[in-house]
């Protein structure tokens, strides 16, 4: 189903209606296609030590149905999960392949995560098989003691108890049968960040890359006639941008991604982006900024034409610096993890600095007011809001039936809306302009961070008393974590006390997520029940921040 490029937005969006899903779909056999031609090359990886692996279309097909092979052998199949925990390796995607191969529920997580993340997501999920690296199977310690353990061989460490997958799918066929699955058949399970509580799953159908068809071929641009194409997207492999940019983007138009495994050096992006020819870049939009503090001139970009961002907003010197300098426009693209990509900006259309971009073609966005939940007009602010069906929509958060109604509303006339949680007005010319967030979610440097996860693990020190933790506006990264502290009597605020808290909170959850700035306070600011008011501190960071002062801390 590869789409032709957008030529006119207006006209072309007007007429665009999604063709209807079929009875069935598997992914996998859109990879298997690809494979008819042994030649295509699928993906170039390549690490921080100098290792590099080219893998063809063919093989990743053909190693996703042998690692499929070694899981059914394991009791896996239709409904089960399989928690994927890998660094950016080519066994990520044939990982996640091999999972939808069999039916299965693929659950993507990051590296980071912690023994207690961890402990979350598996009692949550009950998976019934857990792949990793070695020098991270000690996280399992004590989790899923029935569930198959396997590891693919990479890195230091050890891993007593665990199977080699690499060995095992070497031994294995390569005939084994793709699962023919329905548009309500479970097939991929994100763990969302938390803004009012613990992380929740998103589950997706198995239909879920044909909702970025429109992303693949209209903001990445890609298409048959860019074959020799390579996309290069940096996300972690436990973020939903890593299948949008990494995976089903570009591998839905047949073109070829590029995996690294290294830690983030601006440097080395530029370097990587010149030796291997990289014509399509997506970035959390932090990363343009620290590429754009390099010598950029001193690199061959030539090939690049596109570069894409989402995650956290994209700032207008930013934006425009990077076109001036690297020679491409920055498209900028607004999702979540229950709705994937809806607005984004194109080839074809202007892009508005500050503004989210327009709907893709085919999907019903609109923003409603927030009481009767009816399409406002322009200027007008209120929800950002998906009109119900829409291919690509979560079917559910897992096993919380209340929290996943409580999502969507219907109005007087009928029309069901899903709350994306985002306030934002249009333009006389129907671009998207955010407003704020109705939650509390922070951004920072493209992870989402719920205030709940920290504000858990702040309290677990010995000397706080109370904490709430917001957002503080940030040049580099958007916006980094803040943690507002009262302490116990008996304790006092100091610079010395402050690191440590912060060092505690990185044993104790996902270093991504520790509060780069802290705040001694006597009280937090609450309401006459008792909650907290985040929004009163997240005004005096906004206020600090538009003083040129910077935030207190």
């Amino acid at each position: 189903m590869l789409l032709p490029p957008l030529q006119d937005y207006a006209r072309d969006a007007a007429v665009y209606r999604r063709p209807a899903a079929p009875a069935t779909y598997n992914f996998c056999d859109v990879i298997d296609d690809y494979a008819a031609d042994p030649r295509r090359e699928a993906l170039i990886w390549l690490n921080a030590g100098g290792a590099e692996r080219r893998l063809t279309f063919a093989e990743v097909s053909e190693g996703s149905k042998r690692m499929a092979a070694v899981l059914r052998a394991r009791g896996v199949g239709r409904g089960d999960r399989v928690l994927i925990m890998l660094p950016r390796l080519p066994e990520w995607p044939m990982a996640m392949l091999a999972a939808f191969r069999l039916g299965a529920i693929a659950i993507p997580c990051i590296t980071m995560l912690t023994p207690k993340d961890l402990a979350y997501r598996i009692e949550a999920t009950d998976p019934c098989a857990l792949i990793t690296i070695p020098a991270e199977t000690p996280k399992f310690a004590g989790l899923a003691e029935s569930a198959a353990r396997l590891v693919v061989p990479y890195g230091p460490g050890e891993a007593p108890g665990w199977e080699d997958l690499s060995a095992l799918a070497a031994e294995s066929h390569a005939d084994i049968a793709t699962e023919a699955m329905r548009p309500d058949d479970g097939a991929l399970l994100y763990f969302t960040s938390g803004s009012t509580g613990m992380p929740k799953g998103v589950l997706h159908s198995a239909y879920f890359p044909r909702a970025y068809y429109e992303c693949s071929a209209w903001w990445f641009d890609l298409n048959e006639q860019r074959r020799d194409d390579l996309m290069w997207g940096t996300s972690d492999t436990g973020w939903s941008f890593s299948l949008t940019a990494t995976l089903a983007g570009p591998w839905l138009a047949g073109v070829r991604t590029l995996i690294y495994d290294g830690p983030f050096d601006a440097a080395e992006r530029l370097r990587i982006m010149a030796r291997y020819g990289v014509t399509v870049f997506a970035a959390a939009a932090s990363e343009f900024r620290q590429m754009l503090a390099q010598d950029i001139e001193a690199f061959d970009l030539s090939r690049l034409r596109l570069s894409a961002t989402a995650g956290e907003a994209l700032d207008g010197p930013t934006a425009g610096n990077w076109m001036r300098r690297a020679g491409c426009r920055i498209h900028e693209a607004y999702g979540q993890t229950e709705a994937l990509m809806v607005v984004a900006n194109y080839p074809c259309a202007e892009i508005r600095p500050g503004a989210m971009g327009l709907p893709l073609p085919g999907l019903p966005i609109d923003v409603i007011s927030e009481d009767g939940y009816l399409p406002l007009g322009p200027g007008k602010v209120g929800h950002l809001a998906i009109r119900m069906p829409m291919e690509g929509m979560m079917l559910n958060y897992w096993h919380a039936p209340d929290k996943t109604e409580a999502c969507y509303v219907t109005n007087g006339e009928g029309q069901r809306w899903y709350i994306s949680g985002d306030l934002a007005h249009k333009d006389d010319d129907g671009y998207f302009w955010y407003e704020g967030r109705s939650d509390d979610v922070i951004n920072t440097a493209g992870y989402r961070v719920g205030p709940a996860e920290v504000e858990g693990a702040v309290m677990a020190h010995p000397a706080v008393r109370d904490c709430a933790v917001v957002a503080s506006p940030d040049s580099g990264r958007g916006e980094v974590v803040k943690a507002f502290i009262v302490l116990h009597e008996g304790f006092g605020p100091s610079d010395a006390l402050a690191r440590e808290i912060q060092d505690f909170v990185k044993r104790e959850t996902a270093p991504y997520k520790y509060p780069r700035r802290i705040e001694f306070i006597d009280e937090l600011p609450r309401t006459t029940t008792g909650k907290v008011r985040r929004k009163d501190l997240r005004d005096r960071e906004a206020a600090a921040a538009r003083a040129g002062k910077g935030a207190a801390g």
